[in-house]
């Protein structure tokens, strides 16, 4: 076997084992690493605030419970069992990254992308995704399953410039979220991974066919 070789299978074997070991580490001995104020959060660790929160917050459970199932289903259906992250999907990441020679893909779960968005930049990097990783574990410590789908909704990105859900609901339907239709609802789910992707006329006329 060439020397390559053999240093990218120690890496792929050791790597993961890295991750697991201070991931569980800080499971089982964890410090307060999120701080919630009243306009937005700060990751202590690294001193790092948060975006202002959005004005027009849209409680959790203020929507429908089938909604909330429903962005869960699309964004994370794992997302009740996991604490943050899944290490399988970090193994994958690191086998394309470092044996395929990849960019690191985008994060996989809701707990990841919320870290994303509050504190990170859209660099895809090994070192990024690792804080990625630190941060949601810290954001489930901290707030909890029901909190970090409320700071979700509240703080995802929905193209054209717009974070959370009101000011999305107000662009593309003109309506306050409470207002939405469900098949509206659905509509601004499905868009959340290219959001930009997406026109105002192309939303509107999802909605119709869902």
């Amino acid at each position: 076997m060439k020397k390559k070789e053999i240093l990218y299978t120690l890496i792929l074997r050791v790597l993961p084992i890295f991750f697991v070991i201070v991931l569980v580490y800080e499971q089982f001995f964890p410090e307060r690493k999120i701080l919630v104020q009243q306009d937005r959060l700060v990751y202590l660790p690294d001193q790092k605030e948060s975006f202002p929160l959005e004005v027009e917050w849209i409680r959790l459970g203020e929507l429908p419970k089938d909604w909330v199932s429903y962005l869960v289903q699309v964004e994370d259906r794992r997302f009740y069992s996991h604490k943050g992250y899944s290490l399988s999907d970090i193994h994958s990441t690191l086998l394309s990254s470092i044996l395929f020679f990849r960019k690191i893909r985008g994060a996989s779960t809701i707990t990841q992308q919320l870290a994303r968005t509050l504190f990170l930049s859209r660099e895809k990097s090994l070192f990024r995704k690792w804080k990625e990783i630190q941060i949601a574990s810290a954001l489930e410590e901290e707030l909890g399953k029901e909190e970090i789908l409320e700071y979700y909704m509240n703080s995802v990105y929905w193209g054209r410039g717009m974070s959370g859900l009101s000011q999305a609901a107000k662009y593309y339907f003109r309506r306050k979220p409470v207002e939405l239709e469900s098949n509206q609802f659905k509509a601004l789910i499905q868009i959340l991974k290219k959001p930009d992707a997406y026109s105002k006329e192309e939303v509107i006329r999802l909605s119709r066919v869902l």
